[in-house]
């Protein structure tokens, strides 16, 4: 009876987790955050290559959720900071513990795609990272892109970059 409590429990808790991107950020300590007010893309010395649909929706997402912020894209000069980011795909295992055959809990396990977004925000000038933020979910399709989870994760994200950033030039002040 105890296992079964354990199974169901277990079974609930990944349901449940799998309900949104789960996020975490970290920034580095004495970092005067209202230096930065726009932002522009990092791109790697090695060379650019082209950019994949996938990378399209991300980078349309983050800016959607840095301008909500009042933090713009650069158009003009250089950024204050730079943006980085990648994906992380792996294949994950979860037990199963649906009824079994036999009037027991079945211990199979079913394997699932978790899906995680690194985003940077890079100094330019002391080229060093100083806020890292992660998002992580389960994806249902890794060759296809699924916005509305995209943008909830990436939004999830941004909110957790700290609320008192200055304002981008011409930008309304946070409500």
């Amino acid at each position: 009876m105890k296992r079964n409590l354990i199974g169901l429990a277990a079974a609930v808790l990944l349901v449940v987790s799998g309900c949104g991107a789960s996020v975490n950020s970290t920034m580095a300590p004495n970092v005067n955050l209202s230096q930065y007010r726009t932002f522009g893309w990092y791109t790697p010395a090695t060379g650019a290559k082209p950019q994949s649909l996938a990378d399209q929706e991300i980078r349309a997402a983050l800016q959607r959720s840095l301008a909500a912020k009042g933090i713009v894209e650069a158009t003009t000069g250089k950024p204050d900071f730079l943006v980085a980011y990648h994906t992380i795909m792996q294949q994950e295992a979860a037990p199963d513990y649906g009824y079994g055959y036999y009037g027991g809990w079945g211990g199979d396990a079913y394997t699932y795609t978790q899906g995680t977004l690194v985003v940077d925000f890079i100094d330019p000038q002391q080229r060093k990272v100083f806020w890292r933020g992660t998002a992580s979910q389960v994806v249902n399709d890794p060759n296809n892109v699924d916005r509305k989870k995209l943008d909830d994760a990436v939004s999830k994200l941004v909110k957790q970059y700290p609320a008192n950033v200055a304002q981008a030039p011409g930008s309304p002040p946070p409500m």
